[in-house]
């Protein structure tokens, strides 16, 4: 009887063990279902992918809309604060108005009566205590003045100026008489040029 050498044998069973995984992993996928595995793939990449592309535009969509949210918000509070500010003014204003008024009504002046100034010829009835000579440059310019504005019915821009320099330069002097003359004396002498000042601005209107 032969013996086969156990060196062939172990090469056999080798053999055979590694052709038997070899048929074991090919039978595990066939070429069609290799095909449909790939297709399968393809198909899930894809959809994937539109997902994701879905969710990208949810959040574009999202966060425009957020910014949107917030510029009108911002433009609200703008405009809120811009009005809160415009009503604090009004009010600001008001009170100064009143404050004003209040003043006027206790210190403000009045326009000439006819008895101190005559329009249609222009004449004014000074205080005596005004006719002194001291005043006459001051006087004399403002006389001028009225006159001819009402021949004229209105005086020149140079007209004008002269005659609102004079009144003021004369109120400057009358500023520096406080101890010339007492305080009610100086004050309602004060107040009656200040009115001619004012009787020669509606010159304006």
């Amino acid at each position: 009887m032969k013996y086969i050498p156990l060196g062939i044998i172990g090469s056999v069973v080798l053999g055979a063990s590694a052709l038997t995984g070899q048929v074991i992993y090919n039978n595990a996928s066939t070429v069609g279902e290799s095909y449909q595995r790939g297709a399968a793939s393809v198909i899930q990449a894809s959809g994937e992918a539109a997902v994701n592309a879905s969710q990208a535009r949810i959040n574009n969509q999202d966060a425009y809309s957020k910014a949107i949210d917030n510029s009108t918000k911002s433009v609200n509070a703008f405009w809120e604060q811009k009005d809160i500010y415009n009503q604090r003014l009004e009010a600001e204003l008001a009170e100064t108005t009143q404050r004003r008024n209040e003043y006027l009504a206790k210190h403000g002046l009045t326009s000439l009566t006819p008895a101190e100034f005559d329009r249609t010829t222009g004449t004014i009835n000074w205080p005596k205590v005004l006719e002194q000579t001291q005043y006459d440059p001051y006087r004399s310019t403002l006389d001028k003045a009225f006159k001819q504005r009402a021949y004229a019915g209105a005086l020149t821009g140079d007209e004008y100026m002269q005659a609102t320099k004079a009144n003021k330069d004369w109120r400057t002097l009358l500023a520096s008489q406080k101890d010339v003359y007492p305080s009610g004396i100086l004050s309602q002498m004060t107040r009656f040029v200040l009115k001619v000042n004012r009787e020669l601005n509606d010159n304006l209107n």
